[in-house]
């Protein structure tokens, strides 16, 4: 009798160190590497998913890049041999595990045997541990417009444009043919750009193109679980659209529980975490798709290539995700909100004023009854680049409904916001309501806060005045940090008051303005 009960006494410690103290439910293992070291990256995808009470493993953050400079590639692929055998899914950026990062892979110069010994390392992981989940996502290199080598090569500064005129030529010559005077615009502009510059870019793409091609093979093969092809800053005609095109050709017989192609990049790895929880869980949660009024669901963003609604789509696919038919059919209700004529503009502009349309009136309405009805509602703002809709956000405000949601989004892309409202907004049913409001101020101070409002301010009223660079603040780091949360703290106090953020702190990732890392406290509510 004595051993007996001895046995079933170990037999429910075993149970118990299996599973959360608090929660009860089994903890799985996601080791994540990241695209880069930045927050949307980083430091708030590690915060959702943690929240969720998963254990997240995550490389050192002194293996991983910093803007130009690349991680530590032989680094990081010991860190995933040493911890895959005890992980149960395995979320990588090709990226950060090939290039050393994202901006590294649009200046790398790495050779052809050293970018097949670094592929073969995918394989490696399958061998070490047999039953992990593999889930992958590599970026098609963008083609930039505009003159800058903030994240391009150094020659970019002074053709950046131009190159992107030729690839954009030349792809519509493929796909359409070229008039006579764009024959003899992409001949003067061939002129103007030296060979060897041309060269050198195009022989990168070329490289990158092979990984991107072996990547989809490997999927076919089933080393890969599921990849992601992102599209970075797409435009219609351009290089980067015609390596979608070809790479297209190679995805016809992969099915989509293998394989998504979608518009977007910084958003993605906390997507296929997303899809990493959903599976754990047996979850393929039901979503329900709200557009605002007007163009809707076919606006074509800023910076993107094809339509909402199919972006939409494929975010949802990737998440481990399916669409719902019906408000009452669905888990998660995403509210998109696009501009009523389907242009988006820059959000730091004037015309973002805290004046609703009629097209954002109407969806807040319909939202408001989805949340009195009990439905768990995210917000995707795409209406603007680069920041909140201050007119959806002043109706939000006057409805009550900050505080609500269950997430928020409207940072940089389409894609990077429909990920990130989607991913929170699905995440929230694992998260007690404290981490649910902890996440949700964040966007919103960063988000509408910062990015729409704090950040024009300080450019226009601080650093314009200085004379301080906003692409690198340099000595003037401090200054701008400590004007930029004095602003953002007035913002919660105005805006917020329902979070009550009592101290917040900011920091430059990349000593720039256009993002920041924000961390804050609360009071008990």
């Amino acid at each position: 009798m004595k051993r007996t009960v001895y046995t079933l006494l170990v037999i429910c410690l075993l149970v118990i160190a299996c599973t959360d103290d608090t929660s009860g439910k089994e903890v799985s293992t996601i080791l994540y590497v990241p695209l880069d070291e930045r927050p949307v990256n980083l430091d708030y995808a590690a915060e959702i998913i943690n929240a969720t009470g998963e254990n997240l493993l995550i490389p050192p953050v002194e293996y991983l890049p910093r803007q130009k400079t690349p991680g530590h590639t032989g680094k990081l692929w010991q860190w995933v041999f040493e911890n895959c055998p005890r992980a149960d899914y395995i979320v990588l950026s090709a990226d950060t595990m090939i290039y050393g990062g994202l901006t590294p892979s649009r200046i790398h110069n790495l050779d052809k045997n050293t970018l097949d010994n670094l592929l073969s390392n995918f394989d490696r992981i399958k061998e070490l541990n047999p039953e992990v989940k593999l889930y992958v996502f590599s970026t098609i290199m963008r083609t930039h417009k505009q003159n800058t080598s903030l994240a391009e090569p150094d020659y970019y500064g002074t053709y950046g444009k131009k190159i992107y005129q030729i690839t954009a030529l030349r792809d519509k010559d493929e796909v359409d043919g070229l008039s006579p005077g764009e024959k003899m615009q992409l001949g003067e502009l061939l002129e103007d750009v030296p060979k060897d510059v041309l060269n050198d870019y195009m022989n990168r793409r070329a490289k990158n193109f092979s990984v991107n091609s072996t990547l989809l093979d490997k999927t076919a093969a089933g080393v890969i679980d599921h990849f992601v092809l992102c599209r970075d800053d797409t435009s219609y005609y351009s290089q980067s659209s015609r390596e979608f095109r070809l790479l297209s050709a190679k995805t016809y017989n992969l099915p989509a529980g293998k394989f998504t192609s979608l518009s977007g990049a910084d958003e993605v790895g906390l997507v296929l975490l997303t899809r990493a929880v959903n599976d754990l869980n047996a979850a393929q949660p039901a979503v329900f798709v709200r557009y605002a009024r007007g163009v809707g669901g076919m606006t074509i963003p800023k910076y993107e290539d094809y339509e909402v609604w199919k972006n939409v789509g494929d975010h949802l696919n990737a998440a481990g995700c399916v669409p719902a038919y019906s408000p009452e059919d669905a888990d998660l209700i995403l509210a998109v909100n696009t501009p009523v004529n389907g242009v988006t503009r820059e959000a730091g502009t004037e015309q973002n004023a805290a004046e609703s349309t009629w097209g954002v009136f109407s969806l807040v309405k319909e939202m408001a009854a989805d949340i009195a009805g009990g439905k768990k509602v995210a917000v995707a703002d795409i209406s603007y680049a680069n920041g909140s809709d201050n007119g959806l956000m002043a109706a939000l405000a006057h409805g009550g409904l900050l505080n609500k949601i269950s997430a928020y989004a409207g940072w940089n892309t389409a894609g990077n916001s429909l990920g990130y409202a989607l991913g929170q907004g699905i995440l929230a049913q694992y998260m007690n309501e404290k981490d649910v409001l902890n996440i949700l101020a964040v966007r919103l101070l960063d988000d509408w806060g910062y990015q729409a409002n704090v950040r024009g301010e300080v450019q226009r009223e601080v650093i314009a005045s200085s004379n301080v660079n906003k692409f690198n603040l340099g000595a003037n780091g401090a200054l701008v940090k400590s004007e930029v949360e004095y602003r953002l703290l007035q913002f919660a106090e105005a805006y917020l008051k329902d979070f009550n953020i009592e101290k917040l702190t900011v920091s430059f990732p990349w000593n720039r303005t256009f993002e920041i890392n924000l961390k804050l406290s609360r009071t008990s509510n």
